[in-house]
């Protein structure tokens, strides 16, 4: 009888050991499943509000008269070298042949900074577009 009584202790101590170990590998997956599960909705939440400061950027863009200059290349869809590269490239043939074929590139400059009218950039597309213009880098081919 005592014999039965220590088989019954170690199986009963067995299965208690096991039922443990068993928990806390699964707690231990749940664990990991949900640590990935916050970093994923994480980074959902940093890429909806960059989509949000970029929507703002371009609305505040739209509403806006004068422009800078990231502000323009936005509008333009360009990016900011570009939209320099288009203004040297014009000045550029202003300089050496003393005068401009069709619409230069509105802008003003105050302090080494550029603004630009929202207004008179959208006109100069439309009159770039009619002309087929091609820049390349800071000089335009066409």
């Amino acid at each position: 009888m005592k014999e039965n009584l220590v088989v019954k202790l170690g199986s009963s101590l067995i299965l208690g050991i096991s039922f443990i170990i068993g928990c806390l590998i699964i707690s231990g997956e749940r664990a990991d499943s949900s640590e990935k599960a916050a970093q994923a909705a994480l980074a959902q939440v940093q890429t909806e509000a960059k989509a949000q400061a970029e929507l703002l950027a371009k609305t505040e863009a739209q509403g806006k008269e004068v422009l800078n200059l990231q502000e323009t290349a936005q509008l333009l869809g360009l990016e900011e070298d570009q939209v320099m590269n288009i203004i040297r490239a014009e000045h550029t043939i202003l300089s050496q042949t003393g005068s401009f074929y069709g619409d230069m590139l509105p802008y003003l400059k105050v302090d080494e900074k550029y603004f630009f009218s929202r207004t008179s950039v959208l006109e100069w597309v439309q009159a770039v577009m009619l002309d087929k213009r091609i820049y390349n880098g800071a000089e335009r081919i066409s």
